[in-house]
C-alpha cells in the first residue's frame, strides 16, 4: 500500500466489542485499525459509486426502451383497433343481415326445385320447422334484451 500524507483527521465512536473485532480483522489482514478502516471505507465508497452509475445507467436504459417501444406500441394499438373495428363491423353487417331475413313460413315461400319426392318433402318440412323454431328463439331473445 502506498503511503501518503494524510493530514485530515476523522474520528467515529464504536463500542468496546465492535473495537476488538476491527483490530482482530486488522491483524488477519496485516493492517493497522487505521488503514483497515480505510480501506472498508474506500471499498464500501467503491461500491455505492457503482451502485450510482448502475441506478443512472438502468434510468437511461428506461427511458430508451420507453423511446424505442412507445412508437411500436402505438402502431399495435392501431392494429388492434382496426381489428376490433373489423370484427364489430362485420359482426353488426351479419345481425341487420340476419333481422331482415324473412323466414319462410308455409311450403309455397320456400321455392325449391327439386323433384318432388317423400325424402325432399320430409326435408323441406324438417327444414321449415328447424327456421321457425330458430326464428322464434331470436324473437324471444330480442324481447328479453328489450
Amino acid at each position: 500500500m502506498i503511503k501518503i500524507n494524510k493530514d485530515e483527521r476523522i474520528s467515529f465512536r464504536v463500542t468496546k466489542n465492535e473495537k476488538e473485532e476491527i483490530i482482530l480483522q486488522a491483524k488477519k489482514q496485516n493492517m493497522s485499525t487505521t488503514e483497515f478502516a480505510y480501506s472498508c471505507i474506500k471499498k464500501e465508497m467503491e461500491i455505492v459509486r457503482i451502485n450510482d452509475s448502475q441506478t443512472q445507467f438502468f434510468n437511461m436504459y428506461e427511458v430508451a426502451f420507453k423511446k424505442a417501444f412507445e412508437t411500436y406500441f402505438k402502431r399495435l394499438m392501431v392494429v388492434m383497433n382496426r381489428i376490433e373495428f373489423n370484427s364489430r363491423w362485420s359482426l353488426k353487417q351479419q345481425d341487420i343481415f340476419m333481422q331482415h331475413l324473412k323466414v319462410p313460413q308455409n311450403m309455397e315461400d320456400l321455392i325449391v326445385s327439386v323433384v318432388d319426392h317423400p325424402i325432399t318433402t320430409k326435408a323441406h318440412d324438417l327444414v321449415l320447422k328447424d327456421l321457425r323454431k330458430m326464428s322464434s328463439n331470436k324473437k324471444e331473445l330480442n324481447d328479453e334484451q328489450e
